[in-house]
C-alpha cells in the first residue's frame, strides 16, 4: 500500500503544481500591457477590414508584440482619430506625417514607411506642368479632412489661391473625380492605384492617371499622445520592436506581401 500512497501523493503534487502554473500564466496574461491606438481608413496601409489592419498596423502589432505588449486598434474618421488621441483618450494614433502642429501634442516614432505624394486626375483632363500651387488656380481640387499634404498646400487652400473641396475619405475624392466634380486630388501613388484596383470596376481603371511632379516625399509615423502617462515608454518600446523587425527580416517580408497585394483585399 505504501507505494500506492506515494504515487497518489506525487500525483496530487503534480496536479497542484499544474494548477499553480496555470494560474500564474493567466495572471501574467492579464497583466500584459495593452497599447490603445486610434486609426482610420487608408488602404492598404490601415483599415478595419484589411488583413491584419493593413500593412502599417500589422507592423505596429508585430513590433509591440516583440516587446511584450498587446495592441488594440479603434477605427474612426480621420479627424476624430487624431483628436481623440490628442486628448489622451488613446495612447497613440496610426499613422501620420510630420507637421509643426502635431509635434506640439505628440511624440513621433521612427518612420514606419515612406510615400510619394502626387496629383491624380483623369486622362481626358490633363494637368499642365506646374511649378507652384498658384498654377492650379483654375482647377477644382479634392482633399481629405485631417490629412497633412504639405504646409504650402494648405496655405494656398486657406488663402483661396486654389479651389479645394474637402471630404472625409480618399475614396470619396476618387468618386468625385470620376464624376467630374473635381479635377484632381493629392494622394500617394500606392494608395491611389490600390483604391482604383479594389474599389472600381476594372473598365474604369484606365481612365485614371497622375501627374509626374512629386508634391512631397513623406514618411509616416506612429504618434504617441503627450497627454498619455505611458507615451514615452510606449514610443521607446515600439522603436525597439521596429528595429527588431528589420533585423529579423520580417519588415522586408511584410513589405513584399504589400507589393503582391496581400493587404489590398478586405480580409482578416
Amino acid at each position: 500500500m505504501k507505494p500506492l500512497k506515494q504515487a497518489i501523493k506525487l500525483i496530487s503534487r503534480c496536479i497542484a503544481l499544474f494548477i499553480f502554473l496555470s494560474g500564474l500564466a493567466a495572471i501574467n496574461g492579464q497583466a500584459q500591457t495593452v497599447v490603445t491606438i486610434s486609426s482610420g481608413e487608408y488602404p492598404p496601409w490601415t483599415g478595419v477590414t484589411l488583413r491584419q489592419g493593413g500593412f502599417v498596423n500589422h507592423l505596429i502589432t508585430e513590433a509591440f508584440k516583440r516587446q511584450g505588449y498587446q495592441v488594440k486598434f479603434s477605427y474612426f474618421p480621420w479627424k476624430r482619430t487624431y483628436e481623440s488621441a490628442k486628448k489622451g483618450q488613446f495612447a497613440a494614433t496610426s499613422y501620420w506625417y510630420k507637421s509643426p502642429e502635431r509635434e506640439q501634442h505628440f511624440y513621433y516614432s521612427e518612420p514606419v514607411n515612406s510615400e510619394k505624394l502626387v496629383f491624380f486626375h483623369l486622362k481626358v483632363k490633363p494637368i499642365p506642368d506646374w511649378k507652384s500651387f498658384d498654377d492650379l488656380k483654375d482647377f477644382q481640387i479634392g482633399a481629405t479632412r485631417g490629412f497633412t499634404y504639405t504646409e504650402e498646400f494648405w496655405q494656398a487652400a486657406n488663402s483661396k489661391r486654389i479651389n479645394v473641396q474637402i471630404v472625409t475619405s480618399e475614396l470619396q475624392n476618387l468618386r468625385k473625380l470620376i464624376k467630374g466634380r473635381i479635377d484632381l486630388f493629392p494622394t500617394t501613388l500606392f494608395t491611389g492605384y490600390n483604391m482604383i484596383a479594389n474599389q472600381f470596376d476594372s473598365s474604369l481603371a484606365p481612365l485614371f492617371t497622375f501627374h509626374p511632379k512629386v508634391i512631397a516625399e513623406t514618411q509616416g509615423h506612429l504618434l504617441f499622445s503627450k497627454k498619455h502617462p505611458q507615451a514615452k515608454e510606449f514610443a521607446e518600446a515600439f522603436n525597439r520592436g521596429l528595429a527588431q523587425l528589420k533585423e529579423e527580416g520580417l519588415y522586408r517580408k511584410l513589405f513584399d506581401d504589400l507589393l503582391t497585394g496581400k493587404y489590398s483585399k478586405n480580409s482578416k
